[in-house]
């Protein structure tokens, strides 16, 4: 191979990988984990499992209650939904996740996208999120103990 065609092929590479994000394992698994929370919004039990007892959720200007209380109005506003429509289905999507890992404590960053499918009728549009986590890893495990959420 001829120096120019080297030359070319490593700035090649140079560009292609500072184009692209580079995660460390440990962010790749706060990214992993983020993604598994979303896809239970539909089962709050399973979801709250990733949640720490301690959480604080920020939703707009509101401080909500505590994980416990948060948990039961989460399913009684639920309830009473699938109630008046029972194939009604929501649905939540990461966008754009950033991670930044220090020791057992990592904060995410990420645009958060609900969408709200109603059995009948029309659809409503989706609503969107920035969205901010704090997740805290105890005996290996993940937990989300602080979340911050402000509609785009």
């Amino acid at each position: 191979m001829n120096k120019r065609l080297t030359k070319l092929l490593i700035l090649s590479v140079l560009i292609f990988s500072a184009s692209t994000p580079v995660y460390s394992s440990e962010e790749d698994e706060v990214i992993r984990f983020i993604k598994e929370w979303a896809s239970l919004e539909g089962d709050l039990d399973a979801q709250a499992a990733l949640i720490r007892d301690d959480r604080v959720m920020i939703a707009g200007a509101e401080k909500w209650p505590d994980q416990k209380d948060n948990l039961s109005i989460q399913k009684e506003r639920r309830a009473a939904i699938l109630k008046r429509d029972p194939n009604w289905k929501i649905m939540q999507t990461i966008i754009s996740p950033e991670v930044r890992v220090f020791g057992n404590v990592a904060v995410a960053h990420f645009i958060r996208r609900f969408d709200f499918i109603a059995g009948e009728g029309e659809i409503s549009p989706p609503a969107f999120n920035n969205a901010t986590i704090v997740l805290v890893k105890e005996k290996g495990k993940w937990g989300i103990t602080h979340t911050h959420f402000s509609q785009i």
